[in-house]
């Protein structure tokens, strides 16, 4: 159901004669809720308990939650990306300022005694959030998907043993025998402007104990050994 905007909702109130006062935040433990539709027979309500005031609190989708980041199908096909960017254009089309639901309620001996007024407008027209409008368009195009996939690997262990061999023929690299010195090596030869483009493959870098880059130095220092013997 549609619910009332907040400056007619303030009016509707004032007109009932009490205050309205909205809230940010619900934190109050105890809390009633009633089995009331109309916002105006709550008013009702609060009028025949005495109140003084009528506290709301409004709730909104979050379209950041629903845009696909480019960066997630850029590097598939042109068919690909104007599936995508046509979801988002659909998303951008949407007003996000409609409200989610509306939250009335007064205070009753400290307990909160209100009813909830649900529009849940974008379940209602079948609209998916980021991750699985991206799955349903990865499912469209699954052997697309399945090749760059595919392709992204190969050149994940391309790289991870080109990146190896660098660091192997580096003289500087035989004193690196702890987890600390071998995490602060790498991340300074990844600063380098001709290695920067490995830095994906220990990325987020977390720190020398645990992380990407203590996963993939450990190994490197295992196979380095090998090498030695």
């Amino acid at each position: 159901m549609a619910i009332i905007t907040s400056e007619d909702l303030k009016n509707k109130i004032n007109e009932y004669n009490v205050i309205p006062l909205e809230v940010s935040i619900l934190k109050i433990s105890n809390q009633i809720y009633l089995e009331i539709d109309e916002f105006e027979d709550f008013l009702k309500y609060a009028i025949g308990s005495g109140s003084q005031y009528v506290y709301y609190h409004y709730t909104y989708y979050n379209s950041e939650e629903y845009i696909i980041p480019i960066d997630w199908y850029s590097d598939y096909s042109t068919k690909f990306n104007k599936v995508g960017c046509q979801h988002n254009q659909h998303i951008e089309t949407l007003d996000f300022k409609t409200p989610k639901s509306l939250t009335l309620f007064i205070l009753q001996n400290g307990t909160l005694v209100g009813v909830i007024l649900d529009n849940p407008w974008i379940e209602s027209q079948e609209i998916s959030r980021s991750e699985e409008a991206m799955e349903l368009i990865e499912n469209e195009f699954y052997s697309e998907v399945k090749e760059i996939s595919e392709t992204k690997k190969n050149q994940k262990q391309v790289d991870e043993s080109n990146l190896r061999e660098i660091i192997f023929k580096d003289p500087e690299f035989r004193f690196c025998k702890n987890q600390e010195l071998r995490y602060w090596y790498i991340v300074e030869l990844l600063e380098k402007e001709n290695m920067m483009k490995y830095s994906y493959l220990v990325e987020p870098y977390g720190v020398a104990f645990t992380g990407k880059v203590k996963i993939f130095m450990d190994k490197t220092w295992e196979l380095y050994k090998e090498r030695q013997k």
